[in-house]
């Protein structure tokens, strides 16, 4: 999880922090409560981090407590059964995370994953990521989605809600890349599912067959698709569109797609806001 500096207000923290996504900070709400970093994402100011390979530094104290981490308050290493997955060890058991936390574990404040207090701390964040000058923006259909085709980039033609792809009837390994939110980043509900393109319909032709239509609850498209629902589907960032679907088309294949409608809105915040941070709206 990347908390961006003056996420919390000015200086707190006073530039990016990384922290894992079950690292709890602390917040004053109504007393001291502790909350992890996952709870508190909202694509804008606190965001998950795509990495190949990550490092953990724990701070471990007498008893667990809370230290300041670029100015923002943080909790110090608590054991609560996972130590087993640290380098220290002369075998690191991979199969434990390292946030697992049991219900019974001994916090130092009262640890809060979900509810009143979390969803009244996302919403100052929020209020404070507007004042900073985030702001949810809906993107042009399609806007940043293109193909991985055998591993070359395809872009598309683009008319409204409807976009084509071209690729080689040989193609093997082709993947719908789009960016995503999840609605309750988008501040439209509770829903948490990374989103991309909400699809209507999905065709293929080469121009010597008849068009093939694929049903959207076709069973071979899996890996990056969320469930179909009763008009469309949903994508994930990352959704791999199987060669089986034009088997028997030749030459050139033209991949049609129909959206329902626009992505999900996204934070978007000028150079300017992010240089510089503003004093109102502090998350306690």
């Amino acid at each position: 999880m990347r908390i961006r500096a003056h996420a919390f207000g000015d200086n707190r923290p006073s530039r990016d922090l990384v922290l894992s996504p079950g690292h709890a900070v602390c917040l004053d709400l109504l007393g001291e409560v502790l909350v992890p970093a996952n709870a508190l994402v909202n694509g804008a100011t606190i965001v998950r981090d795509t990495v190949n390979t990550v490092t953990y530094w724990h701070v471990e104290l007498d008893s667990h407590d809370i230290l300041l981490a670029e100015g923002l308050p943080a909790e110090s290493y608590l054991d609560a059964g996972n130590r087993a997955f640290f380098a220290e060890n002369d075998v690191v058991d991979l199969d434990l995370t390292p946030d697992d936390r049991p219900a019974h574990a001994d916090f130092c404040r009262p640890f809060h994953e979900d509810g009143v207090l979390v969803d009244a701390a996302r919403a100052q964040l929020r209020r404070r990521a507007e004042a900073l000058g985030w702001r949810l923006e809906t993107p042009e259909p399609f806007a940043d989605t293109h193909l991985m085709v055998d591993g070359r980039i395809v872009q598309l033609d683009r008319l409204g809600l409807i976009g084509c792809f071209l690729l080689p009837a040989t193609a093997q390994e082709v993947w719908l890349i789009t960016p995503t939110n999840t609605p309750r980043d988008a501040a439209m509900g509770l829903d948490q599912r990374d989103l991309g393109l909400s699809l209507s319909r999905l065709a293929l032709d080469d121009g010597l067959h008849a068009v093939r239509e694929i049903a959207l609850d076709d069973s071979r498209m899996v890996d990056g698709f969320h469930i179909a629902e009763v008009d469309h589907r949903w994508t994930g960032g990352r959704a791999r569109i199987p060669a089986d679907l034009w088997a028997g088309l030749i030459g050139t294949v033209r991949l049609r797609l129909d959206l329902r409608g626009p992505s999900l809105p996204r934070w978007v915040v000028t150079p300017e806001a992010m240089s510089t941070a503003g004093s109102e709206d502090q998350v306690a």
